[in-house]
């Protein structure tokens, strides 16, 4: 659920006020599907949990402003901006690749300089990781599947790859690539 909350509250807050169909919008535009395991169906689930949790506000829609029938539009309370910015720090940190890819698409609503610092986390960890994975004892002939000498250098591989992929995400923030939160031009 975090994940979709992430989104929800990340599109509304890109947004200023959204209604339902507008965040809908903006998954399947994003092609949220194809690097989370978010359906855009769970966005007017989570909308009410949301709401539920004070997390959003509904907004009545200006019927002088808009065509068509009056909609529920949404907004973000401080608490969910607060609970956003909190799921977000945890994504850009997380080992799970889909939560890692919804950090990364809202990555620039935060300051350049923390991003990199949680970067800088993510990646000592995986070093760590890493390091862990190395000293696993295998077997060629395995006696259980921990010890599979295929299980885990699928692993070292995976979290190698991840580790190289954040180093080179933050050699371009230092670069200066991507505009971030409370950055000019």
């Amino acid at each position: 659920m975090s994940t979709v909350r992430l989104l929800v509250l990340g599109s509304i807050l890109r947004r200023g006020v959204s209604h339902g169909y507008g965040v809908y919008n903006d998954l399947t535009s994003w092609r949220a599907e194809t690097w989370t395991n978010v359906k855009p169906g769970s966005i007017y689930h989570a909308l009410e949990k949301l709401e539920a949790q004070g997390l959003t506000r509904t907004e009545t829609s200006d019927p002088q402003v808009k065509l068509g029938p009056s909609r529920t539009e949404y907004s973000v309370t401080e608490q969910g901006k607060t609970e956003f910015e909190t799921l977000l720090r945890a994504a850009l940190q997380s080992f799970e690749i889909q939560t890692f890819a919804v950090g990364i698409a809202f990555m620039d609503m935060l300051p350049r300089r923390e991003v990199m610092g949680l970067l800088e986390r993510r990646a000592s960890a995986l070093k760590e990781s890493a390091a862990f994975l190395r000293t696993l004892p295998t077997e060629e002939a395995p006696s259980e599947p921990s010890k599979h000498p295929e299980l885990v250098g699928i692993w070292e591989q995976y979290v190698e790859n991840e580790l190289s992929g954040t180093l080179k995400l933050i050699g371009k923030l230092e670069s200066g690539t991507y505009k971030f939160a409370g950055e000019n031009g």
